[in-house]
């Protein structure tokens, strides 16, 4: 017996057993109240970024062994400037890249929405609460501070998913790339207008 299947709405080649599809979020059996889901994980991510950190490091190592050989005892100077900058890195992409391996859920049934997104709060709210869904976009990049200045270090892109009713005014913010893959945040936000604009909903993107 095959192990895989194909999606009959993309055409993607899935595990026989995978409930929704994981490049359309079709759903192949289960609850008939779910219309879409994203369900993903980004080891992937993760991975690649462990390994441009270790790149990281040794080229960092490779630099003080350098400047060490070069200058003798006066390159030892450097390790004061060098280390305290790359350890904090190492501290930052620890805490940025925790959870990343766990998996994350965007569901959209008849009923309700919900949002569920490792090291942040479960996220539930009924198509009956709201009248209007609006999507703001900000950019934030972050700022390094050095002895000859600030760097800008990467820039971030979260999303601002605002849910307005007659008693309810709701968000969710997550960012692009993280919370969910970038592919995955495109799929949900058409499937988020599709839904609304099926249920007589305001849909409203960020301009």
């Amino acid at each position: 017996m095959s192990s895989q299947i194909s999606c009959p709405k993309c055409g993607k080649v899935n595990v026989i057993k995978n409930k929704y599809c994981i490049e359309c979020g079709f759903r192949f059996e289960g609850n008939d109240l779910v219309e879409f889901q994203i369900l993903e994980n980004l080891k992937t991510s993760l991975y690649s970024s462990i390994i441009c950190i270790l790149i990281f490091v040794a080229f960092m190592i490779l630099i003080t062994v350098g400047i060490i050989a070069e200058y003798g005892l006066y390159g030892f100077i450097s390790i004061p400037v060098i280390w305290p900058l790359t350890i904090g890195f190492l501290v930052w992409a620890k805490c940025y890249f925790k959870g990343l391996s766990t998996d994350r859920r965007f569901t959209i049934t008849k009923d309700f929405i919900e949002i569920i997104v490792p090291l942040k709060p479960a996220f539930q709210i009924k198509w009956s609460e709201f009248d209007s869904i609006e999507i703001t976009k900000r950019d934030s990049m972050t700022a390094i501070p050095t002895g000859s200045g600030i760097i800008l270090g990467p820039r971030f892109v979260y999303f601002n998913l605002i849910f307005k009713g007659k008693n309810v005014d709701r968000s969710y913010e997550f960012e692009s790339g993280k919370a969910f893959k970038v592919r995955s945040r495109k799929k949900i936000l058409i499937a988020l207008e599709q839904s609304s604009k099926e249920r007589g909903k305001d849909f409203t993107r960020w301009r």
